[in-house]
Parts: C-alpha cells; structure tokens; sequence
C-alpha cells in the first residue's frame, strides 16, 4: 500500500506526527476492512509513534491492544513485538526493573522463531533500560552485543543506535574519549542513512562528550545542532536532555540565569512526559545553582528531593549524585556525566 510506504518514509525522515496522522488512517481502514494483520501492524506503528513523541501512556494502550490481537490469533512475533514497545515505555516513566522482565518475554518468542535482528535490538533496549536504572557495567555489555550482532546482519541503523548507546554508558563510565569515538561512528552513519532523530541524538551525545572533555564551546556547538534538527522534528523526549546539557554548561560557565531558561524548558517536558528521571537531574542543577547563589539550606532541599526521588525508582546513578552532593564530595558546579 502506498500510504504506508509514505507513512514509514514520513517516520524515517523524523516527521512522526506527520507519520502518525497516516497510521491513523491506516488504522481505521483496517478495522473497517477487518483485516487483522494490518490492524496488529497499524496499532504497533501507532504505539511506537506515540512513545517516540513522548505519549507513553497512549502508547502503552495500542501496545497492549495489538497484543491482546495478537494472542488471540497466535501471532507471537506480533505480541514480542507488542511487549518489547511496552517495555520502553515502561523504561522512559521509571518502571526499568519491570521494563526489563517483559522485555525478557519478547526475547524468548523471538528466539524460538530465530528473529536475529529483533534479538539485537533487545539487547540495544536492555541496554537502554540497565543505563536508565545506573547498572552501567551491565548497560555497556548489553549494547556492545546490540552492536557486534547488527555489524554481524549489516543493518547500519542497528549499529548507529548501538554506537550511541555505548557513547552514553561509556561517558558515565568515565571513558570520554571512547564515548565521543562511537558517538562520531555513529553520526557519521545516521547522515549516510538520514536518520534525522539519530543525527540530533548523535549532535547531543558528541556535544556531552566535549562537555565532560571541558570543551564547552564545542558542546553548546553539537547541542544546538542537536535542538535545531529536535525543533524541527518536533521531538520533546531527547530534546529534553540535551536541554538540560546545554544547562549544565551554562551553570559550569557561570552563566546561572540562562541555565535557569534552560532547566525550566527541560522540566516542562519531563513532566508532560512524566519522565522522573529528568526531573531528578533537574533538581540536582537547580541544587547546585542555589548552592552557587550562597543559599545552602535551599541546596540541600533540592539535593534530597532529588535522592528520595531516586531512592523510590532505585535509579543508582541519580541516588549516587545526589548522596555526594549531600556530603559535599563533589566539588561544585559539579559536571555530571
């Protein structure tokens, strides 16, 4: 069908609302025409459009809507399909420890039906997840696999994602040269393919390598880079982050006011995302510039808001920054990775 070759290349040219109009459509002329298996697809499409947006909660339902589908007809690549989306979105609001559970589900239906490429992105996903829950040991593993299993299949796009997966582990891990080689591989890839979301995602990445690296001007370079093409995407998930970098080089140049514009853009769209780690980081930069401004004991209240909040998720990297910056172990502004 024509309208959804144009839907997918509306999708891979980073247009996803534009995208999900068409779905849509899709979606009603399959339900119209009773046609199952485009109805599954259609609904799978929509949830991934919905979760890439930041609509987790609408994503989740057509997730869950295509698996029940699928169960009932015995479609099990369609339901590992269905249960590897809710697993994301369980990710993005903080749920990583269930996210992962129904993520190993989706992996032993693709397994048992020898769906290589699938298998591969499940792991890139348990990468994503273990990053997310601060198990970074265990993040850089799962994505070092994501990789060498799509060089294996040769699917760039696969090998792009996973390379910027391992750049974001690898710069927590203190490994910022590494990190900024595998966010450059992977820039370099998404412009061959045009991957305009993995362009930006890579700008971000490349820009946070040069701000643990103190190159703060090549930073805000890649970051605005990174914001530009977001803009025109209309992406506010990733955005968000790199919002909150280009914040965290404001509050490292001295600059609090603007850094203040920054955090306060990054937190609206954590919370119309209802990302909580997000908004924990902002805390921790709202911390620190009160701390700068002479106002400790309005320091320490952002600094526990922001462990208590990481204690409820167990989000140990966050829990981690915040006890630190409680103790004073960090010297301040304190450039987190």
């Amino acid at each position: 069908m024509k309208i959804i070759k144009k839907a997918e290349h509306l999708r891979t040219a980073g247009l996803f609302r534009e995208s999900l109009k068409l779905w849509k459509r899709i979606y009603k002329k399959a339900l119209k025409k009773a046609d199952i298996a485009l109805t599954s697809d259609a609904l799978i499409a929509l949830g991934d459009l919905n979760r890439i947006i930041g609509n987790f909660k609408i994503a989740i339902s057509y997730y869950e809507e295509a698996c029940e589908i699928a169960q009932a007809v015995g479609n099990k690549l369609s339901e590992a399909d269905a249960l590897t989306g809710i697993s994301l979105c369980k990710k993005a609001t903080g749920e990583w420890k269930e996210a992962l559970k129904i993520l190993k589900k989706a992996r032993k239906i693709y397994e048992s039906s020898d769906d290589n490429k699938a298998i591969y992105f499940t792991l890139w996903a348990e990468g994503a997840i273990w990053r997310w829950g601060g198990r970074i040991k265990k993040s850089i593993d799962s994505f070092h696999k994501a990789f060498e299993g799509f060089k294996e299949i040769k699917d760039n796009e696969g090998i792009g994602y996973s390379c910027c997966g391992l750049g974001g582990s690898l710069r927590i891990y203190g490994n910022y040269e590494e990190s900024m080689r595998y966010y450059k591989m992977a820039n370099e890839i998404f412009h061959k393919i045009g991957d305009k979301f993995g362009i930006a995602y890579s700008f971000c990445g490349i820009g946070n390598a040069l701000r643990m690296m103190n190159d703060f001007k090549g930073a805000e370079e890649n970051f605005k880079k990174a914001l530009d093409i977001y803009s025109k995407i209309g992406d506010i998930v990733s955005s968000s982050y790199t919002l909150w970098s280009m914040a965290m080089v404001y509050i490292l140049k001295g600059k609090y006011k603007t850094a203040l514009q920054y955090i306060e853009k990054a937190e609206k769209n954590f919370k119309k995302c209802e990302d909580p780690r997000g908004l924990i980081y902002c805390k921790l930069q709202r911390g620190m510039i009160q701390y700068l401004n002479k106002k400790k004991k309005m320091a320490v209240k952002y600094f526990n808001e922001a462990w208590q909040n990481a204690q409820i998720q167990d989000f140990a990297l966050e829990r981690k920054y915040a006890q630190a910056l409680l103790n004073g172990k960090y010297s301040l502004p304190y450039n987190i990775p």
